[in-house]
């Protein structure tokens, strides 16, 4: 098949996300794929001190990002959806939209069988691409994530025209169900790249300096993170050594400087990061009560299990209903000490909880996916 990803995120930024895994797996299948990330507008060299913005530009005159025989697209638009959105809402016209026919004329692929939608602001492509089937995938509730009206009005124009829903969590597909309750549905969670986690790794150089147990969080720093339980894990369990993995601004780090057993190692390329997580004790998935969390599928879940580490992590209604069994569940930010040293006390073996995210692996997700879309 002929298959066209259209992502929120692009193939090579500090972020590996499920539509760069699925595409790896159909590539891997024999099927051709073009993976679009949101598209740059002039508008955007107004930010050109960003350094995802630069990274982007700089895909988009030529760089090369190792994404196997996948092509990595970040195209140019008109507009931004910071002004295309508004229009969009009023009009139904979405002038974000890239040049698409010289995409694919570039990469010699002449028609689409397959288009997976993950970003909303995409609304449109599938009159421009005119797909076989047209798969919507949301990743998180991006209405209630971004704030942004004009998403849920993309939204509910996608689900009035796809053939399928495929949801990566059970409140994701029920916010987005309702806009069109006949479309076929399919739950299935992100996944994980088992082998990469799974492979043992050499302890890193700049982790061997940090006393065990190691509590380890990988990711963002935003306002999606529990904050302040991490400083009170940080405060009452002095013995912890709290390794965080992501990239991390100076105003957090000051926010932390009165703790010696925190250690901010900032960002780390995906390929080292198994070794970061296979030489700590714990691993940490610490949800503030931003609205977006209800609906997330975290793929660091199952990552962290991979690597065979035991999971505190908040409950959300979507990580309960998994039941399971590597994780340990906090509710409000008063208990994450306890349950960091719960589960460290309970000293689960690393080798099943490995097996336990075996079945979650990219390869078996894919499958499920494919099998869905040919019964359409």
């Amino acid at each position: 098949m002929n298959i066209m990803f259209a992502s929120h995120t692009y193939m090579g930024s500090p972020f590996v996300v499920g539509s760069h895994h699925l595409s790896r797996e159909m590539e891997k299948l024999g099927h051709s794929v073009i993976h679009v990330s949101t598209p740059l507008s002039l508008f955007h060299l107004l930010k050109w001190k960003d350094r995802d913005i630069q990274a982007r530009f700089r895909i988009l005159q030529g760089k090369k990002v190792d994404t196997s025989a996948v092509v990595n697209s970040v195209p140019m638009s008109l507009l931004p959806w910071e002004i295309a959105g508004p229009i969009f809402k009023r009009t139904q016209k979405n002038w974000m939209l890239p040049a698409i026919k010289k995409v694919m004329r570039e990469h010699e692929m002449a028609s689409v069988d397959l288009l997976l939608i993950d970003q909303p602001r995409f609304v449109g492509l599938e009159k421009l691409v005119s797909p076989k089937v047209t798969i919507y995938r949301p990743t998180d509730i991006y209405s209630k994530m971004t704030g942004d009206a004009s998403i849920a009005t993309a939204e509910r124009t996608l689900m009035s025209v796809v053939d399928g829903l495929v949801s990566t969590s059970g409140p994701v597909l029920s916010e987005l169900q309702e806009y069109n309750p006949a479309v076929p549905t399919l739950l299935l969670e992100n996944g994980v790249e088992y082998e990469h986690f799974s492979a043992p790794a050499e302890e890193p150089d700049d982790l061997k300096p940090i006393p065990s147990p190691r509590a380890v969080y990988v990711g963002a720093l935003d306002e999606r993170l529990d904050l302040k339980g991490l400083k009170l894990l940080a405060k009452e369990k002095p013995n912890v050594s709290l390794v965080i993995i992501g990239p991390v601004n100076d105003e957090t780090k000051r926010d932390f400087s009165e703790f010696a057993n925190v250690h901010f190692l900032g960002a780390k390329k995906y390929a080292t990061v198994p070794a970061y997580l296979q030489h700590s004790d714990v691993a940490l998935l610490p949800l503030s009560n931003h609205a977006a969390n209800a609906g997330r599928s975290p793929m660091k879940l199952y990552e962290y299990a991979a690597a065979g580490l035991p999971v505190v992590v908040t409950e959300t209604p979507e990580l309960l209903r998994r039941q399971e069994r590597f994780l340990h569940f906090y509710r409000d930010s008063a208990e994450l000490p306890s349950q960091v040293e719960a589960a460290l006390s309970a000293k689960q073996d690393r080798l099943v909880i490995r097996e336990m995210a075996r079945s979650h692996a990219w390869e078996s997700k894919v499958n499920t996916l494919l099998d869905f879309i040919d019964n359409l």
